[in-house]
């Protein structure tokens, strides 16, 4: 079940494993966000155990806020894509979710509008580490560099976009088709 921060969920059921998550136009589950690798992760069943694999994203997959290579998932467990939250779901259990707290407790992205996550070892969406101070000094004359443009008011947008997308349309990923090349 995907997650956000206002409160909505959306329910996503899989049909069938492997399932790769990305933005990719290939991937089962597509986030088209800037944030998210093409291939950025995979859902697997290994030993009758639902996994999920890292496929060397950029900023990383995490399971209830702990980046992650591989690891079992199980019932309850907040699968962090970016700046989207999944809440894993097996056989209907866990029964009763509040999105808006589970988006709280799985969410590493840094809050709208405001400064970066203050986790400790947590990247930022720029790559670098939340809470360090990021170096210094640099022989520029004191000449400041242009503010970049802020991003994540932007995939916030997108996020909204895709929910509106999905809440449009009786999403359900049909994992039994090819992907197109």
């Amino acid at each position: 079940m995907m997650v956000q921060q206002d409160g909505t969920a959306k329910e996503l059921p899989l049909r069938s494993l492997p399932a790769t998550i990305g933005r990719g136009q290939e991937c089962k589950l597509r986030i088209p966000l800037a944030s998210v690798s093409r291939h950025h992760c995979e859902l697997l069943e290994d030993d009758d155990e639902l996994v999920v694999r890292d496929l060397k994203s950029s900023n990383g997959t995490y399971v209830n806020k702990e980046r992650v290579a591989r690891r079992e998932l199980v019932p309850g467990d907040l699968l962090a894509v970016g700046p989207v939250v999944f809440v894993v779901r097996i056989d209907g259990h866990p029964k009763d979710i509040d999105a808006a707290a589970a988006y709280a407790a799985g969410s590493v992205a840094p809050p709208p509008g405001g400064p970066p996550s203050a986790i400790d070892g947590v990247p930022t969406w720029a790559g670098q580490q939340a809470g360090g101070g990021g170096g210094g000094g640099g022989g520029t004359g004191g000449a400041q560099p242009a503010p970049k443009p802020d991003r994540k008011d932007d995939e916030l947008s997108q996020i909204d976009s895709l929910l509106d997308e999905l809440g449009e349309s009786d999403f359900d990923l049909d994992l039994d088709d090819k992907p197109k090349r």
